[in-house]
């Protein structure tokens, strides 16, 4: 007779913790900025919207734009090699449902285990799912920065509006390891 295994979805996972740890000066001259999109709609607007708002907050960052088509995939990990060798920091957007939460969230850690500062882009419906994906892939405390929920189909003025709000919380998550060394 066939057993049968009931797995709990709320269970500690069953994978290694790796405390997320990145931090990064973001004050200096020409800071490269990575913004990674799952291409799901309005992602990458937002994504440019943030960039042009960093470029007002930052001193002359080098923001390049990484597009992967499908926003229920993850972004090949040679792609996140390459972004994080040419890249000080991310982001990456945007969590606005189910899958493309779980690929920006998962882009985010793989790009931390490669080495650089991190910020998942996640909508506020969707925060208590980007945090379950985090802490299913070890690394739960993974920056994640909320949105309000829609952010696409909104418009170019109400999303330049959510960048606006979201940059300074994306620049403090990439800066909060340093303040408490400090």
């Amino acid at each position: 007779m066939a057993s049968l295994t009931i797995l709990d979805p709320r269970a500690a996972p069953r994978i290694s913790i790796t405390p997320y740890s990145l931090s990064c000066d973001a004050s200096g001259p020409g800071l490269r900025v990575a913004l990674v999109s799952n291409c799901f709609f309005d992602a990458s607007n937002l994504l440019s919207a943030v960039g042009e708002e960093l470029k007002a907050l930052l001193d002359a960052p080098i923001v390049t734009l990484y597009e992967f088509p499908n926003a229920s995939l993850l972004a090949p990990l040679e792609s996140i090699a390459e972004i994080a060798a040419n890249n000080d920091v991310a982001i990456t957007a945007m969590g606005h449902c189910g899958s493309c939460t779980s690929s920006a969230t998962r882009d985010a850690v793989n790009l931390a285990r490669a080495g650089i500062p991190v910020a998942a882009l996640i909508t506020e419906k969707f925060t208590e799912a980007g945090g379950f994906v985090a802490r299913s892939v070890g690394m739960p405390d993974v920056p994640r920065v909320q949105l309000p929920h829609p952010v696409a189909g909104t418009g170019a003025a109400r999303i330049a509006e959510i960048a606006r709000g979201a940059a300074p919380a994306i620049i403090a998550s990439w800066q909060a390891r340093l303040s408490r060394a400090a």
